[in-house]
Formats: structure tokens, C-alpha cells, sequence
């Protein structure tokens, strides 16, 4: 599990973004690097105008900018300088197109080498952050024997529902890390609240709402989170459809879909994981509550996603509800 949760933490830190000077190196590049010397060399042959030696800058720049050997970048240096010779007919300004190539060819390479390096730097930066608030996450869960492996198990569940929800990978993705860190704000709250073994006093539950937004401020400024709205489903993943959630009281809609399909995944794993004060329920318990408060509490399309998952993979037949057994989603989702 730990290595899925590392292959989703790159995936989601690359996800579509990429170095604006990192061409990658595939056989289009070389097919439009040779058209793209060929067009210059037979604009020059037709109209033997010096002037139209710089077309040559085109294919330099192009050359500078994939990462390519050193032994591959400097043979095709070669080879287009003697193209540049044989079209200027040694020409003094063929001497002087080919050294300028050379020149700008190697000026881009630079700049691309030290971009790219800035741009993994950047990246290498923004994972080890990640790692380390997984490991906050981890810590956070630990921290109260009854929910374990909490975050796990709602990142999981948060999966399962963007899958059935047919979202994009990238985005499924998303919804699967914003799992792993949504409770990364309970860092902040006092260990008697967490730990306790009774339920919460209205003033110790007012501290306990206090951890979305303090999870939204501790990732707030990591640039990919926001792009991918990780922060925003860490924060209004308490939100209600009906407008009666927190931190904001949102409804509907305004509501991140990932945050909605977070706030269902994790009052189902709460309700069905021991509390200090109750023992769990069974799943098809939690289910009947999932259908109770579709369009109430949970949006319904998520909710409905939620249970044919459950249903697809056979978890809803592995129990049989106790008689009499019931709770509230809304409380026990903490």
C-alpha cells in the first residue's frame, strides 16, 4: 500500500505538467528537426540570399532544447554546420552562419539543462513535502487506536467512488491523495479531544470542526495541490449538500466533487471502524445510512456510486446487519 501511495504522490506531482524545455526524446522530434533543416537548407539553395542563413537559428534553438547525449548533440551540430557549408558554397558567411548555430545551439542546451534542472529540484521539493505530511497523516491516525488506518481506508474508498464516477485518471488520482492527507489538520488538535473515550462536549466538537481549515492551511501554498484542488477538498470535506456542513456551510454544487465524494468515504469508514464509544456497524448498516441521507448529507450520485462499488466488489454481502443497530452518519463521521 505504501508503494501505491508513493506512485500516486509522483503521478499526482507531474499529473500534465511538464518543463516547458524538456522536449521529450521520440522520433517526431528528429523527423521535424531534419524537416525543419531541410526546409532552410532548400530555401537558401533556391534563393542564395546570406541573409537567409539565419533560417538556421530555427533548428539550433530546436536542437539546444532536447535532452539528448552529448555524443548525439554534438554529431548533430556537426552535421548541420556542414549542411549550412555546403548550402553557403564556402561562402565566408557560411563559416559565419555555422559558428553562429553552434552559438545558439549550445546557448539553448544551457538554458534547458538549468531549467530542467530548477523544474526537478522543484518537483524532488514538493514530494518530500508530500512524504512528510503523509507521514503527519500517518502520526495523526496512530495517535488513537481506533482509527488506525483511517485515511487509508477513506483514500481508498475515494478511489473506488471517482472510479465508479468514470472521473479522469488524473483526477481520480486527486481524489485518492486528497484521502490520504484530509485529516492532516488534526495535527493541530489537542490529544485529550482525540483520544477521548466518550463522546465529544458541544465545546471539544467545536475544536474538533476546527481541522479542515486548519489541513487547508498547511497545504494552501504547495502550487500542485492547489492546480489539482487537493486543498479544497481537504477543506470543505465537511461540507454538507443540504448547507448544514463546515467549515463554510457551502451547498449543492459549490461544493468540490471531490470534497463530496471524501465526505462520503469518510462516514462510511468511520461508521464502519471501532469507535472508543461504540463498536462498528455493520457494512450494510452503513449503506442503509449512505441511502438515508443521499441528498441530505451526501450528494446523491456520489452516494449512489458509493454503493454500487460496494455492491460490484461483494463488500455489502460480506455481513449482516445487527438488529437494532443504527447511528448517524452525520456524528459519526468525525
Amino acid at each position: 500500500m505504501e508503494l501505491e501511495e508513493r506512485e500516486s504522490i509522483q503521478r499526482c506531482m507531474q499529473g500534465q505538467a511538464y518543463c516547458p524545455v524538456n522536449l521529450p526524446r521520440a522520433i517526431w522530434f528528429w523527423t521535424a528537426f531534419a524537416l525543419v533543416s531541410a526546409a532552410s537548407a532548400a530555401v537558401n539553395l533556391i534563393w542564395r540570399d546570406p541573409a537567409l542563413l539565419t533560417l538556421f537559428a530555427i533548428p539550433a534553438i530546436y536542437l539546444g532544447l532536447i535532452r539528448i547525449p552529448v555524443a548525439a548533440f554534438v554529431a548533430a551540430n556537426a552535421l548541420s554546420c556542414a549542411l549550412i557549408a555546403f548550402v553557403a558554397e564556402g561562402e565566408a558567411g557560411g563559416a559565419v552562419s555555422a559558428a553562429a548555430f553552434l552559438a545558439i545551439s549550445c546557448l539553448a542546451r544551457r538554458m534547458a539543462s538549468t531549467s530542467f534542472r530548477h523544474y526537478s529540484q522543484k518537483r524532488q521539493y514538493e514530494e518530500l513535502f508530500m512524504d512528510t505530511m503523509l507521514s503527519f497523516a500517518k502520526s495523526i491516525d496512530t495517535r488513537d487506536p481506533y482509527t488506525a488506518f483511517h485515511s487509508r481506508n477513506v483514500a481508498g474508498y475515494a478511489k473506488r467512488i471517482a472510479e465508479e464516477l468514470k472521473l479522469p485518471a488524473a483526477q481520480t488520482e486527486a481524489v485518492y491523495l486528497a484521502g490520504l492527507i484530509h485529516d492532516i489538520g488534526k495535527i493541530g488538535t489537542p490529544e485529550h479531544i482525540l483520544s477521548k473515550e466518550s463522546r465529544l462536549t458541544e465545546e471539544e466538537y467545536e475544536i474538533m470542526k476546527l481541522h479542515p481549515e486548519a489541513g487547508y492551511n498547511i497545504i494552501k501554498n504547495i502550487a500542485r495541490l492547489q492546480e489539482l484542488g487537493i486543498a479544497d477538498m481537504v477543506r470543505h470535506h465537511h461540507e454538507r449538500i443540504d448547507g448544514k456542513g463546515y467549515p463554510h456551510g457551502l451547498r449543492g454544487d459549490a461544493i468540490p466533487l471531490g470534497a463530496r465524494i471524501l465526505a462520503a468515504a469518510d462516514a462510511f469508514d468511520a461508521m464502519t471502524t471501532n469507535r472508543s464509544y461504540r463498536q462498528k456497524l455493520a457494512v450494510e448498516t452503513a449503506a442503509e445510512e449512505l441511502r438515508r441521507h443521499s441528498g441530505t448529507q451526501f450528494d446523491s450520485a456520489v452516494a449512489d456510486a458509493f454503493l454500487r462499488a460496494l455492491a460490484r466488489d461483494g463488500t455489502l454481502q460480506t455481513q449482516e446487519a445487527p438488529r437494532g443497530q443504527a447511528a448517524s452518519a452525520q456524528t459519526a463521521a468525525g
